[in-house]
């Protein structure tokens, strides 16, 4: 594949600085998905952190799988109506209430799904009932039993609803393969495949370049997406060659803001192992240099540019790099970041894991958290998941006040103690961070066996182990938020006991 010689950050890429920026203060997501065929353990691999402006909370919420009534419907949040499907997957819900674009799912098969926006040229469509919106992502988690399945299941809502946003780009992941589904306002997608050797990273512009919608196997979508182009005047095969939906769709500002540009071009290089220009034209998806694992792309989480020409320097604001006109993989604006992990080698249950870091990734450890478990612990969730749902959208001030009670706020106050002496204390932090991940990393290790085992004997047994386990794990890092004296260095024999 194609690759450029670093040219360093010049004119060009000052330009690029200048151009609006539709990434603003909370909308610099960044993903990055791996194909099983370029992972070190054949799994599918899909990162991504979640950003939002203030002020928000996550609630880490688990729904059941559930057995739905003849007649019963799914109203969407603007109103228009859907008949609901005799059966919906249970589901762990990373949930951030009042917004509408910003949750995650994992399902009980492990198809997991987050978003980065990304704007579009289309400033106007004809939607049915308010279109589709919040509902999109949480309909193919209930619904999907492969992430194929799920971006046939949004392609159809799409076309049926209409999008109601500017744009976005989903990624969706099984265990068997990976894809990112690009939408724009109104019935318009597309969704590529991600090659199984390959990577490819997001952060808020569209990626997806040609398309061969009769490749059905790799590309799927709405074939329109070409003539309207065309109608609107953003493609002519004469001028432009064969169609490019990243050309044609991309806002400008979107497709060349720094913000974007630099994240992006960020992951591409620390993974492909090439140097690459920071420009507009990174690849789709691209070989890595080595093997990928869920510590790779758990360090990438947490990077802040580090010995490039966007580093922050180390004088500004106490050495915090969070806080920057170009913004960061992991930001002041970081709501968490997870590692998806997704074995098709194993069941579900245990084979699909949710890697978990708190508010900041560069001060917090990543807790696994296993498809199969039947609870968080008390106080990871303001609401039991039926009000969850309810309430979603309702205005409630009251729920951003910091209180004992709600894990995240612990995770908040330590982001914002770290923040204001980072440069002095972040190498003590690192320290106790990594000690913590390698303690939980060989207790992963060690329980794994044991868990499959019980669970391939008596599944209710296995899954109340794997519940028992994500909860020590997530109680010892609310402690150590807390208190900072979390003991980091836990044998893996003391971790955790399997009940038989």
């Amino acid at each position: 594949m194609r690759h450029s010689r670093w040219i360093g950050f010049g004119v060009g890429v000052v330009a690029l600085a200048l151009a609006p920026l539709a990434a603003g203060a909370g909308e610099n997501c960044f993903s990055v998905m791996v194909g099983p065929g370029a992972s070190r353990d054949g799994a599918v691999l899909f990162a991504h952190n979640e950003d939002d402006r203030p002020p928000q909370i996550v609630n880490w919420i688990t729904v059941p799988h559930r057995v739905h009534a003849p007649g019963e419907v799914v109203r969407l949040k603007d109103g228009a109506t859907l008949p609901q499907v005799g059966e919906t997957a249970g589901m762990i819900w990373l949930q951030m209430p009042q917004q509408e674009f910003s949750d995650a799912y994992m399902n009980e098969y492990g198809v997991t799904i987050a978003s980065n926006a990304c704007w579009s040229r289309v400033n106007d469509a004809n939607l049915t009932d308010g279109g589709i919106g919040y509902w999109l992502r949480r309909l193919m988690a209930q619904r999907a039993h492969s992430a194929r399945e799920a971006v046939e299941i949004g392609g159809r809502l799409i076309e049926r609803f209409g999008y109601h946003s500017s744009g976005r780009t989903y990624c969706i992941a099984g265990p068997r393969e990976a894809w990112m589904m690009a939408v724009v306002r109104g019935r318009l997608w597309v969704a590529e495949r991600i090659p199984d050797n390959a990577v490819a990273v997001l952060a808020n512009r569209y990626t997806i370049g040609e398309i061969d919608l009769a490749d059905t196997a790799n590309f799927l979508g709405n074939p329109d997406v070409v003539s309207y182009a065309e109608k609107r005047g953003w493609y002519d095969p004469k001028r432009d060659g064969d169609f490019n939906f990243r050309n044609a769709y991309s806002a400008p500002s979107s497709r060349y803001s720094i913000a974007n540009i630099a994240r992006q071009w960020r992951g591409v290089s620390v993974l492909s192992g090439k140097k690459w220009y920071p420009g507009a034209d990174l690849p789709f998806a691209f070989r890595p240099a080595h093997a990928v694992d869920v510590r790779d792309l758990m360090s990438l989480l947490r990077d802040h540019f580090e010995g490039t020409q966007f580093e922050t320097p180390a004088t500004f604001n106490h050495g915090d790099p969070h806080k920057n006109f170009v913004k960061r993989i992991c930001s002041q604006t970081t709501q968490y970041g997870f590692v998806a992990q997704l074995r098709s080698s194993l069941p579900p249950a245990v084979g699909a894991v949710l890697w978990i870091a708190p508010r900041r990734p560069c001060v917090q450890p990543f807790v696994p958290v296993y498809c199969g478990i039947e609870s968080f612990p008390h106080g990871f969730a303001r609401l039991p998941w039926r009000r969850a749902i309810a309430t979603q959208f309702t205005r409630d001030p009251a729920r951003f006040e910091p209180t004992p009670a709600l894990a995240y706020w612990s995770f908040v106050r330590r982001a914002a103690r770290i923040d204001a002496e980072y440069g002095r204390v972040i190498p003590r932090v690192r320290l106790r961070r990594d000690a913590l991940q390698d303690a939980v990393t060989r207790a992963e290790a060690a329980f794994e066996p044991k868990a499959l085992e019980l669970l391939e004997k008596n599944p209710a047994k296995g899954r109340a182990a794997l519940t028992r386990f994500t909860a020590r794990w997530l109680n010892r890092l609310r402690r150590y938020n807390l208190t900072g004296k979390a003991s980091a260095g836990a044998s893996p024999r003391r971790s955790f006991q399997i009940r038989r």
